[in-house]
C-alpha cells in the first residue's frame, strides 16, 4: 500500500511510500528469546509481553513425550483396552511428562489475550492523551478569534510561544509513545510466528501455527486500523503550525501532469516516516469505505499483449509508450473502478509524462474492455446530471474512445495485479 503526503498548494507535491517486507531483508542471525529480552521498552512491565521462554520450555517437555505409533484407520475405542505405550514399550503416565498439547494451547491463548489487552488499553491512552491536545489547541483558537473580533491582526492575539512548545513537546511524547507500542507489537507479533513454528517442527502431529496465525490475524491488535491516531496528530501539528488550507481544485478533468518521488520503506517503519513527515507537512486525507484515511490499498491490474508490448515499451522508455490499467482502492470488491492509461515522454522534448483516467461503475468494466460501452448515452448524462463543460465532455470521450480502441488494436488482456 502507499501513503500520501500533502502541502497546501494549488499543485502539491506528493511523496509516495511503497512499503517492504522486512522479512526480505537480511538481518543477523540472533536467538529471537534474546531479541525479544533487548528489545523490550523500558517503560513497559516484562510481563507485559509474550512469556517466549514458558512456550519454549512447554515445547521441550513436549517432546520428551515419545507415545507409540496409533493405528490412524481405527473408528473404535474401548474404554477397558490398555492404553498406547511409549518409545520403550511402557505404558505412558503422568509422571514420564506431565505436559500436554492442552498446556500449550491453554499457555499460547492467555498470551494472545494478555498482549491484546495491553495493546488496546495503550492505544486508549494514547487517544485520550490526543483528546487532550486537541481541547488545548481548540482553546487556543477560539480565544485567537475572541480576541480578533475584538480588534486587532491574529499575530498579535497568538499566545506565547512557550505555551506553543509545550503542546508540541506533549504532541511528540504521544507520537514517540505509539511508536513504542508498534514496536511491542511487532515484537510479540513476531514471537508468536516463531513459537508457532518451533512447536509445530516438534509436534508435527499436532501442529497449529495455521490455526493460530489466521487467529491473530483476526484479533484487533494486529488487525485494528490505527491510523486515526496518526491523523489526529497531524491536525495537532498543522494547528501549532498555523497552516492556511489551500483552495479545492473541482476540475473535473482526470489528466495531470506527473512529478512524484517514491522510496522503499520497511512495514516496521512506515509510522516513523509518517511521524518524520507529519511535523511538517499535514498528511493527505483520502476517502474509503469507512471514512476518511491517511493510507489504503492500492490495486492495479495491468493490461498487455502475448509479445508483452507495453511492458517492454516502458522498460525501454520508447517515446510514447504507455502503461494500461484498471485502479481501485481499499480492501473488498470495489465500487468504483479507474480506467488509466500513463503515457512516457522524454523530458528532453519538453514535455512532460502524463497520466489520464476516466471512472467507471465496477459493473460497467467488462463493457469497456469488449467495446460496448454506451459513450453517447454517458456523455449525455455527463453533461446534464453532472455539470461537465462542453470542452470537459469532449475531453473525456476523447480519453475513452482512445482507451476502448487501444484494448482492440493492440489486443490487451488482464496481465499482472498488484496491491
Amino acid at each position: 500500500f502507499f501513503f500520501i503526503f500533502n502541502c497546501f498548494s494549488t499543485y502539491p507535491p506528493f511523496i509516495f511510500c511503497w512499503v517492504q517486507d522486512s522479512s526480505l531483508l537480511p538481518t543477523t542471525m540472533v536467538k529471537f528469546g534474546e531479541r525479544l529480552s533487548q528489545n523490550r521498552a523500558p517503560e513497559y512491565p516484562p510481563e507485559a509481553y509474550m512469556d517466549y521462554d514458558k512456550l519454549k520450555e512447554i515445547i521441550r517437555d513436549l517432546g520428551k513425550k515419545k507415545l507409540a505409533s496409533v493405528d490412524q484407520t481405527t473408528r473404535e475405542v474401548s474404554l477397558t483396552a490398555p492404553p498406547p505405550t511409549n518409545a520403550a514399550g511402557r505404558q505412558f503416565t503422568s509422571s514420564d511428562s506431565p505436559t500436554t498439547e492442552e498446556d500449550f494451547y491453554s499457555c499460547i491463548d492467555a498470551q494472545l489475550v494478555k498482549v491484546e489487552k495491553f495493546t488496546l488499553e495503550k492505544v486508549t491512552e494514547l487517544r485520550n492523551q490526543i483528546s487532550s491536545l486537541e481541547r488545548e489547541v481548540a482553546a487556543l483558537n477560539d480565544a485567537a478569534t475572541v480576541a480578533n473580533a475584538a480588534g486587532g491582526t491574529s499575530s498579535q492575539h497568538r499566545p506565547d510561544e512557550a505555551v506553543f512548545d509545550r503542546i508540541r513537546n506533549q504532541a511528540d511524547s504521544v507520537a514517540k509513545s505509539f511508536l513504542t507500542l508498534e514496536k511491542y507489537v511487532n515484537l510479540n507479533f513476531m514471537g508468536f510466528h516463531k513459537i508457532l513454528k518451533k512447536h509445530d517442527k516438534n509436534s508435527p502431529a499436532h501442529a497449529c501455527k495455521q490455526f493460530y496465525i489466521n487467529r491473530m490475524h483476526n484479533q484487533a491488535w494486529v488487525r485494528g486500523d490505527y491510523s486515526d491516531v496518526v491523523v489526529r496528530l497531524s491536525s495537532v501539528y498543522s494547528a501549532l503550525r498555523n497552516d492556511q488550507s489551500a483552495e479545492e481544485n473541482k476540475d473535473a478533468s482526470q489528466s495531470f501532469l506527473r512529478s512524484t518521488t517514491k522510496y522503499w520503506v520497511r512495514t516496521e517503519d512506515v509510522s516513523k516516516v509518517k511521524y518524520a513527515i507529519l511535523k511538517h507537512l499535514p498528511v493527505f486525507l483520502q476517502k474509503t469505505s469507512t471514512g476518511e484515511s491517511d493510507s489504503q490499498l492500492t490495486n492495479s491490474v495491468y493490461f498487455d499483449n502475448d509479445q508483452l508490448e507495453l511492458y517492454h515499451g516502458r522498460l525501454d522508455k520508447s517515446p510514447g509508450a504507455i502503461a494500461y490499467r484498471l485502479r481501485w482502492y481499499g480492501a473488498g470488491d470495489p465500487k468504483i473502478v479507474f480506467f488509466e492509461r500513463k503515457t512516457h515522454r522524454d523530458t528532453w522534448t519538453g514535455e512532460a509524462s502524463v497520466k489520464e483516467r476516466f471512472i467507471v461503475d465496477e459493473s460497467e468494466v467488462k463493457q469497456v474492455l469488449n467495446d460496448k460501452y454506451p459513450i453517447d448515452e454517458k456523455r449525455k448524462e455527463m453533461a446534464k446530471k453532472k455539470g461537465a463543460t462542453e470542452a470537459e465532455v469532449d475531453e473525456w470521450e476523447t480519453l475513452v474512445r482512445e482507451m476502448v480502441q487501444v484494448v482492440q488494436a493492440k489486443q490487451l488482456v488482464p496481465t499482472m495485479r498488484t496491491q
